[in-house]
């Protein structure tokens, strides 16, 4: 509900507004399968992929641990990606415990087409990004950043 005196939106509709995008990310990112040459791509695929292609994680731990999920699942999404021809794993011949994971020419080819898409859909942010004042965009800056603190902290 807005308040009438300033017409701006009182902090329940803003918090009500929030929950509603937070939800609807949600539900975007479950039913949000890349598709490339008839491969299948699922959230945590891409996850563990984008995860991969930073080169920092190389252990199923460090990669459960950056993606906030179990062991467990690591292993399996990197058994389903090795599967479907994403990503080839290899044991690093210094380290037994840790994992080369590296993209196949076919898994490059289908991250690049991913890559192109998520441009794409930053392009509509940034018009309208570009269209707010600098102000304006410290100000959601700002606000993203706590938000973000505040979901960290219900890990």
């Amino acid at each position: 509900m807005l308040n009438t005196k300033s017409m701006s939106p009182s902090k329940r509709e803003v918090s009500k507004q929030l929950f509603r995008l937070i939800n609807k990310i949600i539900f975007l990112e479950k039913k949000n399968i890349f598709e490339y040459e008839g491969v299948k791509l699922f959230p945590s695929e891409i996850h563990v992929l984008l995860a991969i292609e930073d080169k920092q994680s190389t252990s199923a731990t460090q990669l459960a641990n950056k993606l906030g999920i179990s062991k467990s699942a690591v292993s399996q999404t990197i058994s389903r990606l090795e599967k479907k021809g994403v990503i080839i794993k290899d044991k690093d011949a210094y380290n037994k415990n840790e994992l080369i994971l590296s993209l196949t020419s076919f898994g490059e080819k289908a991250f690049g087409q991913y890559r192109k898409k998520q441009a794409t859909n930053r392009a509509l942010f940034n018009r309208y990004l570009n269209a707010l004042s600098e102000h304006d965009r410290e100000v959601i800056n700002h606000f993203l950043q706590e938000v973000k603190g505040m979901l960290d902290q219900l890990r």
